[in-house]
Parts: C-alpha cells; structure tokens; sequence
C-alpha cells in the first residue's frame, strides 16, 4: 500500500516534466521549426487533464500565448481548437419542434386534441387539404401556447373555455395590466394572442365555434395595438445600414489582428460579420441561421457570393413556402474575402460544422434566431449606445434604401421582400428584387470606411 503514493507521485512528476518539457520547447523555437500537431496537443493536454483536471486548460492557453509568439496567430489558431474539443462537449439537439407541438396539443382540453393533431400534421406534411390552411411550426407553437394560456386563465376564473365577447376583451385588459405573476405585454402582443386564440378554436372544435362579436373584440384591439405602434421601435435605433456594415468589418478588423487567434478572436470575427452580412443581407434572424457554407451560401470567387435559401427558411405563408425560395448572386468583394477570411481562419476554431454562425456555447450548433437579436443588441449598445436586435437591422437598411437608392421606398420594399410598399413606408417583381439587392451591395461597400486585409 505505502509504494500507491509514491508511483502516483513519480507518474505526476513526469507528466508536469512532460508539460514544462514542452513549455521550454515553446520558448526555444525559431519560426523555422515544425509547430505542435493537433493531435500532439491533443494527447499533451488530455494528460495533463488527468493529472490536474481544469487548471490544464489555463495552463494550455498559455501554451498558445508562447506558440503565438513564435509562429504567430494564423500558425497556432489550431490549439484553440484543441482546447475548445476539450471544454465543450457536443451539443444534445433539440427536440424536433412538431413533436414540441404535438406535446402542447396533448395538454389542451381532450375534445380539442384531436382536431389540432391532425391539423399538425397536415401542416408537417405540408400538403395542402381543402378548406384547411397550412401552419408553419413556429405559428403552430404560438397558436397552442396562446390556447393553454387561455384555458388557464378560463380554469382560474371558472368560466367557460369557448369565449364571450366580453370574456375575451377583459382577458386582453388582464395581459396588458402589470401583474405580480407574469410581466404586462403591449396592446399589440395582446392582439396577436387573441387572434391566436380564436385562430386555434376554429380548428380545436372543427369550425363549430364561431363569433362575429369576438371577432370585433380582436379587430378593436388590432386596431388599438396599430395607433398605438411598436414600443420596441423608436427612431434612435436608426443608425444606418452603412454604419452598423461599417462596424462589423471594424470588428473582422479587431479580431483578425489580435496577436493569438483563439475562440475569443473567433466570436468577434463571427459577430463582426452577423453586422456585416445581415445589414448587406437583410434578412430575418431565422433566414440567417439557416446559412450553411456549400448550402445556402456558396462563395463562388473572391467576389461573387450565392445566397440559396429555401421557402421554409423564409416568412412566407406556408403553402407558399413549398414552391418559393430565396435565390440571389451578388457581387460584393468586400464581404466575399471576409466570408474567405472565416471560412479558412476563424470558423475551424469552432468545430467541423458548416453552420455560418457557430455557437460558442454547443457544437456543432448554429446560434438561435432569438440569440442573434440579443446578441446584436449587445453589440449595438456598446458601440452606439442603442440596442439594435437583428430584425432592426432591416429598418436600417429600409431607412438608408428609400433615401439613398433610385426608387426610394419602392426600390426599399423590394429589397425587404415587403407585399405592401405601404409596410415599408412604415419603418418590381422578384427579378427587380434581385436587382435592387445587388444595387444595394454597390451602395453600402462604397461607404464602407474600414479596408483591413482580412485575407492573403
């Protein structure tokens, strides 16, 4: 028993040999000798793991710092990805969100659930069936969470679940009231919920329950929610499409000439490019997370750049979704050698996965539509002092389109994918859609003021 110690003793001497042997190895090579190989650092670090457990992980972000020195960033980026293999596990994927729906259908009352199953899947299917409309995933999530919160507040009052005109405007007064449970929503969101709730009922009882005086009461609060507009929206969010286009590439700029490339430099060159390509693209969160490199995105050459996104990525109305996409080349050499830059220096430190817009915190997983908006209202608030979420960033581009580029609001819907000018005065066909995008990459790389050679 008295010989255990002394042989762990021996092995841990020799691993902290093994990892001083390598320190000084660092600090002794000229730039001109081999640099560590992933798998070399693998192995160093998952012995050291062993031995001391995360203080390794320290002590091999300094191995880096030395590395970096000798052979400089672009050289050493690959111990960041070792290190990053090493602390961050791959990421459970999330349950598949119409089996989500599925779940919040079986807690509704028993007499509605067939009806809403089957409008499920119909919707998952997507294969239209006369007098049924097709719902996409996300409404059909929001129409079920708006009926389990109507019957739980039925159940709480003691009344009946299938609503009076006077039991749902004075539900609508109850969300829009400060509450001790649950924050107050605005007149707008309470709308939304109504609508929902009478959207879900007419499925849940099989199209027998019909109100013209509940349909009044949600009309009304529609109209009240219009007058009295977005209170997420104010005019100090409008910075410009070219100022939030310039920040980003300040940020590529930031993080390509830090001295060590590790997921720190990665995130920033990540973050400075969501700014860049979502103001040049002006797309909804959720389009965004859906760009892959080699399927959605292709870089074609150092100039020109693919954008190939299917309907379901898109808000558009279901049964359209099927038939419609999102398809544009556009030329802009700025934001091509930037997405080169990433794809050869940035985004490995990440993991293998070809999402554009990797999450620090899972892998291989893209970044939510919902952590982009807070992420680029973080981003926006530091650097401007307003938060600005990614869906902010088209009334920016809107904004800078209607005054800067010929056609004004018109040339603005188009680029937004608008139906109605009319939504785009309020913040051509799709081949003047396509012509209007490219017009517009023209117009904000010119004011572009940040020129950093992000690739060689």
């Amino acid at each position: 028993m008295s010989g255990r110690p002394a042989l762990k003793k021996i092995i841990g001497e020799n691993m902290l040999n093994d990892h001083l042997a390598l320190l000084r190895k660092l600090r002794g090579a000229s730039p001109l000798d081999p640099v560590p190989s992933r798998e070399a650092l693998a192995g160093h670090l998952a012995a050291r793991m062993d031995q001391v457990g995360d203080t390794a992980f320290a002590e091999f972000a300094y191995l880096q710092r030395v590395a970096a020195k000798v052979w400089g960033a672009e050289k050493t980026a690959h111990f960041a990805r070792v290190l990053r293999d090493a602390k961050v596990a791959p990421k459970k994927r999330d349950r598949c969100p119409w089996q989500i729906a599925e779940r919040l259908a079986g807690s509704l009352p028993v007499e509605w659930r067939a009806p809403l199953l089957e409008q499920i899947s119909i919707s998952r299917t997507g294969q239209a069936v006369l007098g049924r409309t097709l719902w996409s995933v996300e409404y059909t999530k929001s129409v079920l969470a708006a009926l389990g919160r109507w019957t739980a507040y039925c159940a709480s009052q003691r009344q009946d679940s299938l609503p009076t005109a006077a039991s749902l405007h004075t539900y609508a007064l109850n969300l829009v009231q400060p509450s001790s449970d649950v924050p107050p929503t605005t007149t707008g969101t309470a709308a939304n919920y109504l609508q929902r709730i009478m959207t879900g009922l007419a499925v849940a009882t099989g199209g027998r329950f019909r109100s013209d005086a509940c349909d009044f009461v949600v009309a009304d609060w529609r109209e009240r929610g219009r007058a009295e507009g977005a209170s997420t929206k104010t005019g100090s969010q409008l910075v410009g499409a070219s100022a939030l286009y310039a920040f980003g590439f300040s940020l590529m700029a930031e993080a390509h000439a830090r001295p060590m490339r590790g997921v720190e430099a990665a995130k920033i060159f990540r973050n400075g490019l969501i700014l860049a390509l979502g103001s040049a693209l002006p797309e909804r969160a959720r389009a965004l997370t859906w760009l892959e490199f080699d399927r959605t995105l292709t870089l074609i050459d150092r100039t020109h750049i693919h954008v190939e996104l299917p309907g379901k990525a898109l808000k558009y109305p279901e049964a359209r979704k099927v038939q419609e996409g999102y398809d544009v080349i556009f030329q802009n050499k700025g934001l091509a050698e930037a997405l080169h830059a990433y794809r050869r220096d940035f985004r490995p430190i990440f993991d293998d996965g070809l999402h554009l817009f990797a999450s620090v915190h899972g892998k291989p997983e893209s970044i939510q539509a919902s952590q982009l908006g807070v992420l680029t209202g973080n981003l926006t608030e530091r650097e401007f002092g307003v938060r600005i979420p990614i869906h902010r960033l088209r009334d920016n581009v809107a904004t800078e389109a209607s005054e800067n580029m010929i056609g004004g609001a018109y040339a603005a819907k188009t680029l937004l994918r608008h139906v109605d000018e009319s939504i785009t005065r309020r913040h051509y066909d799709h081949s003047e859609g396509l012509k209007a995008a490219a017009d517009f990459e023209d117009f904000i790389e010119t004011r572009r003021t940040v020129h950093a050679e992000l690739i060689r």
